[in-house]
């Protein structure tokens, strides 16, 4: 494990096959023994997700909130960006049984504003989604880290100063993360700009950062052209570049050999060098980390 890096086990969740099945079948013994799992390999929080079907059976994922905080007593997060599914799990959640620690909401974006009304049931800390702004009326993507920055710092502030009862350790700003196979935007090195610039902010100081890090090497073969495995090492390459500069929380799988390189790992030498570059010639040095077929 990495010193200062708080991670938030993913794996209830259905975009795992294993879980998905799990959660189909409502197997809560199933789904009880995955998050042991995830906690004793180390995670901070466990994201619950149980999918689109927690909107017509929110009795389902309230079972499945009860029945974890049952067997582990780390905190939970709330992957949802509906109301209804977020007041559901607020109800529920036994901040007690979690040591007294305050769940996460995930999450809240400048048009979702009203998501912060559950806290009116309990509080809890706050993911705010900063690859988005609201602009005349509509939610925009942002392109750029100054406005990734931009939205997070205005977003936060925002909070803090009104009736929430949040401080800026309350609030965690995603700033999104990509698979690194099919970076032709340059949006690998647009987060880690985007971290830097959240966390020089003065006015945001102990704020939080964090990125989806399990969506940077999907769709990559398994080893790279040394022989070692692929995927996690992208991921540790980043943490190396993103963690200077402030980035202390990640969304991702406990018990995973995330660690930091040095500078003269083949693959870190590798993303350093394809985040430097733009459109294709990005892909083409990733390309060279592994052999193509």
């Amino acid at each position: 494990m990495i010193d200062k890096l708080t991670i938030i086990g993913e794996r209830i969740n259905p975009g795992f096959a294993s879980s998905k099945a799990l959660l189909e079948n409502q197997d809560i013994k199933g789904i009880q023994a995955l998050a042991v799992s995830q906690a004793q390999k180390g995670a901070a929080y466990l994201t619950i997700n149980v999918g689109e079907s927690a909107m017509e059976n929110l009795d389902f994922i309230q079972e499945v909130v009860q029945a974890i905080q049952a067997v582990v007593d780390v905190p939970l997060a709330f992957d949802y960006p509906h109301i209804s599914v977020q007041e559901a799990c607020l109800k529920v959640y036994d901040p007690a049984k979690a040591r007294g620690r305050k769940p996460i909401i995930n999450s809240v974006t400048e048009l979702r504003w009203n998501m912060l009304d559950v806290l009116k049931i309990q509080p809890a800390k706050v993911v705010l989604m900063a690859s988005e702004r609201l602009e005349s009326g509509e939610e925009i993507s942002n392109q750029y880290a100054t406005q990734i920055a931009d939205t997070a710092r205005r977003m936060a502030l925002r909070v803090v100063n009104e009736d929430y009862n949040l401080t800026m350790d309350d609030l965690i700003v995603d700033v999104s993360l990509c698979p690194i196979a099919t970076d032709t935007e340059a949006q690998t090195r647009r987060a880690i700009e985007s971290i830097r610039l959240i966390n020089n902010d003065p006015d945001l100081r102990g704020i939080h950062t964090l990125v989806g890090l399990s969506n940077l090497a999907v769709m990559l073969p398994k080893d790279a052209l040394d022989g070692q495995r692929l995927g996690v090492r992208i991921e540790s390459a980043f943490l190396t570049m993103a963690m200077p500069y402030g980035l202390d929380v990640i969304l991702g799988t406990p018990g995973r050999d995330y660690r930091i390189l040095p500078d003269n790992d083949f693959v870190m030498q590798g993303v350093k060098q394809a985040i430097d570059l733009e459109g294709f010639e990005t892909l083409e040095r990733v390309q060279q980390l592994y052999r193509r077929d």
